[in-house]
């Protein structure tokens, strides 16, 4: 180990259930350590004063269950002896049910399927990037019986940048107390709406990110539908309701809507929800993108839902260049967009691209129909034209 000077990884197979103990090593000059055990194997860290690490700037932790009996806690290993750490990455931990980090280096924070966390709290005057994936599973989370959890994510980061939540469905997001989020400029991969008609579901943290970001520059949306959800008034957010918060900084928004196929679109498919009452959404006043210059839509099918979107956006940013829309198939039944385009010249019926052609403020640029449709504004191409479009 004293001969490794960039990298160590180690990678485990499983045989059969048999358990094994990982002792991090007390001594070593590596950059790099990357460590995928199996659920059988046991992460055992360093004792308290036993081990320094002042080499490495990147410890990814894959699998595994965490023993912190002893002062073994993964926080104070990374806030006590990695004095250089950049990036923590952690993946599919157990027994792991609190992190608490105190370091001025680390620049990027990534937990993915930390089920049994349950109190997270850093404070990082470097950190960048933030992204919790599918964390915080302890059951009491279940959103049941419509009360709150205890669980919480404290984070202290006056230099974030970008954001990336995404929360089991049907549990509620652990409380959230992110300070400094003036500097948050990015929130992918992805933000989550559970969209039912003008409603959103707020059980988790993608609408209380979009709400407090004011600031955002670039969003990835990906909207679904949860069928035979029950909600609450408390749950729901009218994203058509007067003074919703803003979004006039927001440059590049990417909306995907991934678990949707067509079959989505027939009601006689969907489980009953409470949405299905409602009337057809429709924005009842006017909203600002001011800063929006392009726009990406994937699992585009030409429904009037489409359609509407498109108009919104035209009718919300004066300042759009660009406009992507993609009907790549994410599911064998879907078929690209250049296919639908052709089907439909084959029937007496206003096509898609008769459709996006006549969307209002659609003038100012021009369409081109391939496997996917672009729109470009006039000028574009053109650098000194490109702000008087």
């Amino acid at each position: 180990m004293r001969r490794v000077v960039e990298s160590f990884t180690l990678s485990l197979t499983c045989v059969g259930s048999s358990r094994k103990a990982i002792l991090l090593p007390g001594h070593g000059r590596m950059a790099s350590i990357s460590m995928h055990l199996s659920e059988y194997d046991t992460c055992r860290l360093p004792m308290p004063g036993a081990a320094r690490y002042d080499a490495p700037t990147e410890l990814m932790l894959d699998g595994g269950k965490f023993e912190e009996a002893g002062g073994r806690t993964l926080g104070d290993f990374v806030s006590c002896y990695c004095p250089r750490l950049c990036k923590l990455d952690v993946c599919s931990p157990t027994g792991l049910p609190q992190l608490v980090i105190r370091s001025e280096t680390l620049e990027e924070l990534s937990l993915f399927l930390a089920e049994d966390l349950r109190t997270l709290d850093v404070r990082a005057p470097s950190m960048r990037v933030l992204k919790l994936q599918l964390c915080f599973a302890e059951p009491e989370s279940f959103d049941t019986d419509g009360q709150g959890t205890s669980n919480m994510a404290r984070i202290m980061a006056p230099r974030l940048e970008e954001i990336a939540m995404r929360n089991y469905g049907g549990r509620r997001r652990p409380k959230l107390e992110i300070h400094d989020m003036a500097s948050v400029r990015r929130l992918g991969k992805v933000v989550f709406l559970d969209m039912h008609g003008p409603y959103c579901l707020d059980v988790d943290g993608s609408f209380w990110l979009l709400e407090n970001c004011r600031g955002v520059e670039h969003v990835s949306v990906s909207l679904y539908h949860r069928g035979g959800c029950a909600a609450t008034h408390r749950d729901l957010v009218d994203l058509t309701s007067q003074g919703a918060a803003p979004f006039d900084n927001v440059t590049t928004m990417a909306i995907r809507a991934p678990n949707l196929s067509e079959r989505h679109l027939n009601r006689r498919w969907l489980l009953r929800c409470f949405c299905d009452e409602v009337d057809p959404w429709k924005f009842h006043r006017k909203f600002s993108l001011g800063s929006l210059e392009e726009v990406t839509i994937r699992g585009f099918l030409g429904a009037d839902e489409d359609m509407e979107l498109l108009a919104l956006l035209f009718e919300g940013s004066n300042s759009i260049m660009s406009v992507t829309l993609h009907a790549v198939p994410l599911f064998p039944a879907h078929v690209s967009l250049e296919r639908m385009l052709a089907e439909e010249d084959e029937k007496d019926t206003e096509s898609t691209a008769q459709k996006l052609t006549n969307i209002p403020y659609t003038d100012r640029g021009y369409w081109h129909f391939g496997k996917d449709a672009t729109w470009t504004c006039y000028g574009t191409e053109n650098a000194i034209g490109r702000h008087a479009c």
